[in-house]
């Protein structure tokens, strides 16, 4: 019952928000479910990879994708979830839950200020250098993914609606179609390791299903200045817990 309610849960923030909902899942599994920080990254990803599928699902039937972005962004996620596996067999756990901290509190910090500023001019259409932009955010996306097992979504949308001027309900919906491959990617390659659970993964994910529908029909109806406020406070909350848990 308890992953059940969990997966709901996290769902339901990867469909809102549109980021993969290993934000919420990553420090409920450290401090809740006492699993190690790897443990709970690789297995993480399990877990956003099937609720970023039906989230991803939710979007593009409401045209809330930017498919032309994502020949770039998930080519260079791949490069950065090659490279992010290979450091978090590397990196000792207490590190990398102080680097999460400090990656959400920035993030959120980040969000909160474009919430109040005028947006960057959308342009549709794609130019040499936008394609650059979008693989190496794509890298980005899937380098965090892997290395902290987030999902990419915290890095990868800030960075859609700063820098190419992406609504926010675009940049979630784009942000987990490009999760769901980057997402099963890092999982297997961790599961090398012996780091991702994969039955319990499997049972979160599909508990998540339905809270990542419900998230994604509430986030395309729901003003994106008040989404966006909520994703820095989400960020705030989660960065405590994850400092606290490595400063003990």
């Amino acid at each position: 019952m308890r992953d059940v309610l969990v997966g709901l849960l996290v769902g339901l923030f990867s469909g809102l928000l549109g980021v993969g909902g290993g934000i919420i899942l990553v420090p409920l599994l450290v401090l809740l479910m006492h699993k190690g920080q790897k443990e709970a990254q690789a297995t993480s990803l399990v877990v956003v990879a099937l609720g970023a599928t039906s989230g991803a699902l939710t979007y593009g039937v409401s045209n809330s994708v930017h498919w032309e972005s994502l020949l770039f962004l998930i080519p260079g996620g791949l490069l950065g979830t090659w490279v992010g596996t290979f450091l978090v067999k590397r990196v000792e756990s207490r590190w990398l839950q102080l680097f999460f901290a400090m990656l959400l509190v920035v993030t959120a910090f980040r969000i909160g200020v474009d919430s109040w500023t005028s947006p960057t001019e959308f342009v549709e259409g794609l130019t040499a250098a936008s394609a650059i932009g979008f693989a190496a955010s794509g890298f980005a996306m899937g380098f965090l993914s892997a290395l902290l097992g987030v999902g990419g979504g915290i890095i990868v949308i800030p960075l859609l609606v700063a820098l190419f001027g992406f609504p926010q309900q675009l940049a979630a919906g784009t942000s987990l179609v490009a999760m769901v491959p980057l997402a099963l990617f890092g999982a297997l390659r961790l599961s090398r390791s012996g780091f991702t659970q994969w039955f319990q993964g499997l049972r979160l994910g599909l508990a998540s299903i339905p809270g990542a529908v419900g998230g994604a029909l509430l986030a395309l109806s729901v003003e994106a200045t008040i989404l966006q406020v909520a994703f820095a406070i989400v960020l705030l909350v989660a960065a405590a817990s994850m400092a606290r848990k490595a400063l003990k």
